[in-house]
């Protein structure tokens, strides 16, 4: 187990230095030039952008702004924007923890939704409970989170009139924050648990048909202790990674969803500094929310162990 353990964490700490170092080269493909939009002018002159250039480290090469960059990151330091005037790890503390909340708040409608109704559709596979939750499934995967977003929306503003829109932070008021967020994560759980519930019906439905099933339904065990003893835990394996893909994909895909309900989250902060150039809040956002999607599926290869010990010895 502790071989395990080192073997993932290693590996984990190997694909963050890779991001990095993909990230900083990659940002600077990027049309634009991060000088110009620092002078904030159309027709800036040339002497000025090189002094500019020269102030901002641009005129280094590569690999020495990329050790400076990374030194500083290892310290906790992203740097400071380049066309707005503030410090990017303050940025960062205040943007991610409204897209992680909004992600797990997701995730949890995600859970409750896919795998009950997952596993009802496998029990009943070929019946009309199964025809149901399957044509349900493939509706939410097919409808974009911006058009039910939108028509929420619009419903809530001649109906209910809840406060959809803005964000509370967790610390000053959890109700109401929680509150807030319970829309904008069941707009984006929708498709999410589509999803799960698609994944357990078909893992849940292999399981079952596993000899060991039909040698504990020969003994006498009844459905839902074959299903929940039985079947579902082998089949919450591939689930799991699913899960963990989609959390990791949640925190930092929630541009869209950020965009209609007014989220100060990292999806809306990315977008501000690709539009602008600016080359080090790039940088911090995408490493941010990499560090986030490799913790996850960190945390679910460590979960892996617990829901089938048989993985311990492979590993």
């Amino acid at each position: 187990m502790i071989r395990y353990l080192a073997k993932r964490t290693g590996t984990a700490l190997f694909v963050l230095f890779a991001l990095s170092l993909l990230v900083f080269s990659m940002v600077r493909l990027i049309p634009g030039d991060p000088a110009a939009q620092y002078l904030n002018t159309s027709d800036p002159d040339p002497e000025a952008l090189a002094a500019i250039r020269e102030q901002l480290g641009l005129t280094r090469p590569w690999y020495e702004q990329f050790v400076v960059w990374l030194g500083g990151v290892l310290s906790g330091d992203f740097g400071t924007s380049l066309t707005r005037p503030f410090d990017i790890t303050t940025q960062i503390a205040e943007r991610l923890p409204a897209s992680v909340e909004l992600a797990v708040i997701a995730t949890i409608f995600s859970l409750l939704i896919g795998i009950p109704f997952g596993a009802l559709s496998a029990v009943r596979s070929g019946k009309i409970a199964d025809s149901v939750i399957r044509a349900a499934s493939f509706l939410f995967l097919s409808v974009p989170a911006f058009v039910v977003g939108t028509v929420l929306i619009l419903a809530n503003s001649r109906t209910l009139k809840f406060p959809l829109i803005g964000y509370t932070p967790l610390w000053e008021d959890p109700v109401r924050s929680v509150v807030q967020m319970l829309v904008p994560s069941m707009v984006l759980a929708l498709p999410m648990g589509a999803i799960l519930c698609r994944y357990t019906r078909n893992t849940l439905l292999d399981s079952l048909s596993q000899d060991y099933i039909r040698t504990a339904r020969a003994k006498g065990a009844n459905t839902s202790r074959l299903v929940i003893r039985h079947a579902l835990r082998n089949a919450l394996v591939p689930v799991t990674t699913v899960v963990g893909l989609q959390l990791g994909t949640m925190i930092g895909g929630t541009i869209i969803v950020e965009a209609i309900f007014a989220l100060p989250g990292m999806g809306s902060m990315l977008i501000e500094a690709l539009n602008s150039t600016d080359y080090p809040t790039i940088q911090g956002c995408v490493l941010v929310l990499g560090a986030v999607y490799i913790a996850i599926n960190l945390a679910v290869d460590l979960l892996y162990p617990l829901i089938d010990p048989r993985i311990r010895t492979v590993n």
